[in-house]
């Protein structure tokens, strides 16, 4: 049962990933983020599933929102394409559009003030990603460009995330702080680890992989795609070469301590 006393909640939202057929253990990036909530002991995680976006939206406003706990961070994470989320096999998902009124509408009732998007491809929208969280409780919101490598980007989004909760409010009022909490959670990977694969095979580097937007908190501030800038203080934006070695791919990324 969550403890009334943590100030904090992750709500995750998961998608079906994989058929029964395909794999019948069903992997969840529950696991992983029950993990880190038994190592921190300082936040609540809430857990919902959905199928497709009438069932979103319920999971969402519905369930999830329903929190004790005054800091609340949304974590999304399903099949993800260039213009559309989640569905999967017969099942439809539904359009990039959709998806971000969703999570805006909820943002503008409930206090999420960051949001990450385990899913490939939906931070490509950036556009999308700057309206959703202009004039909304969301300091920041991170997602990936690409089509990912699923062990991977789960266990970046822990590394992430960990950092971030790790903010004090005060702090989403300083760009810097929200950038360099960012990087410390990314500066643990391999920013030369091939973690996604375009259409054609191209392979992408985790460098070159990710989005994030930031909107400080205070007046007059407004949402901007701070990505360029992560990049440069973590000096993944003068990595050698175009690409990682042959055989990269095969390897996991490196950790660092």
């Amino acid at each position: 049962m969550p403890s009334s006393r943590s100030p904090m909640a992750l709500l995750i939202l998961e998608g079906p990933w994989w058929t029964p057929e395909q794999k019948p253990k069903r992997p969840s990036v529950l696991s992983f983020f029950e993990g880190m909530e038994n190592y921190r002991g300082d936040f609540n995680i809430y857990y919902s599933n959905f199928y497709e976006k009438t069932g979103f939206r319920r999971a969402l406003e519905d369930d999830l929102l329903h929190t004790r706990e005054d800091r609340l961070f949304l974590y999304v994470a399903a099949h993800g394409y260039p213009h559309m989320f989640g569905g999967m096999k017969s099942t439809r998902g539904m359009q990039i559009g959709t998806l971000m009124r969703a999570v805006k509408r909820a943002a503008n009732y409930s206090q999420i003030e960051g949001v990450v998007f385990g899913s490939c491809n939906i931070g490509s929208n950036v556009e999308d990603f700057v309206k959703t969280i202009k004039s909304s409780h969301i300091a920041w919101m991170f997602g990936y460009t690409c089509e990912i490598d699923w062990m991977t980007s789960t266990m970046v989004d822990v590394s992430v995330f960990e950092q971030m909760m790790s903010l004090k409010r005060t702090d989403l009022r300083s760009m810097d702080a929200i950038l360099t909490a960012c990087a410390r959670g990314l500066q643990r990977f391999n920013p030369g680890f091939l973690i996604c694969r375009e259409e054609g095979g191209e392979r992408v580097r985790l460098a070159d992989a990710f989005t994030l937007v930031v909107q400080p908190r205070g007046r007059g501030k407004k949402p901007l795609d701070v990505t360029p800038r992560l990049r440069h203080i973590l000096g993944w934006d003068v990595l050698p070469g175009d690409a990682s070695s042959p055989g990269d791919e095969e390897t996991m990324p490196l950790m660092h301590s």
